[in-house]
């Protein structure tokens, strides 16, 4: 596997942890979970804090998920180079 296509995998991994992240963000506003969105919207910048913490979320998932892609990526690699 060259650079192109491991680069390719592993951003395809970011994005999809990423939206993944999103999602999950977005269900814990959704749902108040420990009346977080409350919290939020009596605060003095309430957009700015959504903004923040929903891109805060989708990154660490994104981060974690392409770290594991990555991972994924050079173990099955390997895996084919043994055969």
């Amino acid at each position: 596997m060259n650079d192109r296509q491991l680069f390719r995998e592993v951003v395809c991994h970011l994005l999809m942890g990423a939206a993944l992240g999103t999602v999950f963000a977005l269900a814990l506003l959704a749902l108040d979970a420990r009346h977080l969105l409350e919290i939020i919207q009596r605060g003095t910048a309430p957009t700015t804090t959504l903004v923040v913490l929903v891109f805060g979320v989708a990154m660490y998932f994104g981060f974690g998920a392409a770290i594991a892609g990555f991972h994924f990526v050079i173990m099955d690699d390997r895996a084919d180079r043994g055969r």
